[in-house]
């Protein structure tokens, strides 16, 4: 199963050719960092990549939207879509799912993706309520990161800066698949782990929808353009549509707390 995250940057500039860098779900990358700062094209471009997960059946997508954008209005009241301080009960419904699925040794042969947008500020908002909760959530989506990918499940965290502070130690490894939008300062560089295969950081002049790729398995950093997608409103329904075919996650924990399958 494959997902396209965008178009070889210069094949795009000088040829205007489509020439796709992809990553392979769900066995190879299951775990995805983004990070771009506002007007980057980073929101667009994953709401394409979840259009793409959906659409083609690749992976189940859980929401966990703590920004709660009119991006996603589309799909309040989805049961698989939660927003603002619902986002927090989201990811503790989909990490019960996980430790199920870990404890019942659940084969699954669907892949099943937890989507969280602004973890920094989901993070923010579990600090505030105290130090203990804020502990527990990072550790919750550390082991969903360690040990996910084999059992089928993966994580696709999106933030505008990618500090150490935000992950427990080593959990930024766990990521098969790094990418930075937009311009990326000397220190997200170095950071994300670009300077170890790039000589010089050419995001001064990115613009929005542009990024650095660093992918598991593949040789060198690529550069990647992801075209503008029109027709938002429509994307946004479909996305809409495919999430309240999913099961919930109540239904999933139902079904594999009971040794039962969850495919549909």
């Amino acid at each position: 199963m494959h997902m396209i995250l965008g178009y070889d940057l210069e094949d795009w500039k000088q040829f205007q050719i489509k020439n796709p860098v992809e990553i392979v779900l769900p066995k190879k990358t299951s775990n995805i960092l983004v990070s771009g700062k506002s007007g980057s094209g980073k929101s667009l471009s994953i709401r394409g990549w979840v259009w793409q997960l959906l659409h083609n059946r690749e992976s189940l997508v859980y929401i966990a939207d703590y920004k709660a954008g009119e991006e996603y209005e589309a799909c309040e009241g989805s049961p698989s879509y939660a927003y603002g301080e619902q986002a927090f009960d989201m990811v503790d419904g989909f990490y019960q799912f996980f430790t199920e699925v870990r404890n019942n040794k659940i084969r699954l042969k669907m892949h099943y993706t937890l989507f969280i947008e602004e973890w920094f500020g989901l993070l923010t908002y579990a600090e505030n309520q105290s130090k203990k909760l804020k502990t527990e959530l990072m550790a919750k989506i550390g082991e969903i990161l360690a040990v996910g990918r084999g059992l089928n499940i993966g994580v696709i965290v999106a933030l505008q800066r990618a500090d150490a502070s935000l992950f427990n130690s080593g959990t930024r490894e766990q990521f098969q698949c790094v990418c930075s939008f937009g311009r990326c300062s000397a220190e997200q560089f170095r950071m994300l782990g670009f300077n170890g295969e790039l000589e010089s950081n050419p995001t001064s002049r990115y613009g929005a929808g542009e990024a650095l790729v660093l992918i598991d398995g593949q040789d060198a950093v690529r550069e990647i353009k992801v075209p503008l997608i029109k027709n938002e409103e429509t994307l946004c329904q479909q996305i809409r549509y495919y999430l309240d075919k999913q099961p919930t996650i109540s239904d999933l924990i139902r079904a594999v707390a009971g040794g039962e399958s969850t495919e549909q």
